[in-house]
């Protein structure tokens, strides 16, 4: 049997299996985080299925964060720090 994965904000990851219990045919043991309706069959990319407890509901995809690179993250702990600026500028020439 089909179950439908979710992680801990309700958002659905995957389908995975559930698997029938070898002491009770027909009853099937939903795998942690899972749920057995299946989400909408398709979403626009800008959305994402999110399961509210009872029903599916199309919810803002969820973005990452940008991380800055290595260069903005130094210029920015210079700014911040002019005291190591100063070490580490080069030497004024005479």
């Amino acid at each position: 049997m089909q179950a439908y994965q979710l992680n801990a904000a309700g958002l659905f990851l995957g389908i995975t299996e559930a698997d029938e219990s070898p002491l009770e045919p027909g009853v099937y043991h939903m795998p942690a985080g899972c749920i057995a309706t299946p989400p909408p069959e398709t979403w626009p990319d800008d959305k994402w299925p999110r399961w509210n407890g009872s029903a599916w509901q199309l919810v803002n995809k969820p973005t990452a964060p940008v991380e800055p690179s290595a260069v903005e993250k130094l210029a920015a702990f210079l700014e911040a720090n002019p005291d190591v600026a100063e070490l580490v500028a080069p030497p004024e020439p005479v």
